[in-house]
């Protein structure tokens, strides 16, 4: 049946002297294509990684991404940087101090050490002067 339809619009055109070409898709048009939808997707995932981080629903922030693409992927970005569970650690945390460890540099090897540590995680050495 399809064919019968395709047949008599060959047949009409070719009664009006118009040439029928098939639509040509050519390397271009594909690779940017491509390029445009691999954008899309990465977008999209990143995206649900941000929400993920931010301690959020991966599937439905992934949904998001793949409506919204770059847009999503900014709104994403500004909205956890703003109310975002690791931000919010870190500025508020318990008793609105900061919920970051205070470091210390290890005397011996020099690597950063939290600063509740009795001896360096890396080498051993005792810190605050305890053995």
């Amino acid at each position: 049946m399809q064919d019968a339809v395709e047949g008599s619009r060959l047949r009409g055109a070719q009664e009006k002297g118009r040439e029928v070409t098939p639509a040509k898709i050519d390397l271009k048009t594909v690779a940017i294509a491509s390029m445009a939808i691999l954008a899309w997707l990465f977008c999209a995932f990143s995206t649900a990684n941000i929400a993920r981080a931010n301690g959020q629903n991966y599937n439905l922030w992934l949904l998001v991404g793949l409506l919204t693409g770059p847009l999503g992927l900014m709104f994403a970005y500004l909205f956890f940087r703003l109310t975002g569970e690791r931000t919010r650690r870190t500025r508020y945390g318990a008793d609105h101090r900061y919920d970051v460890p205070d470091m210390i540099s290890c005397p011996n090897c020099g690597q950063s050490v939290p600063r509740s540590y009795d001896s360096c995680q890396f080498c051993r050495f005792p810190l605050h002067g305890r053995r």
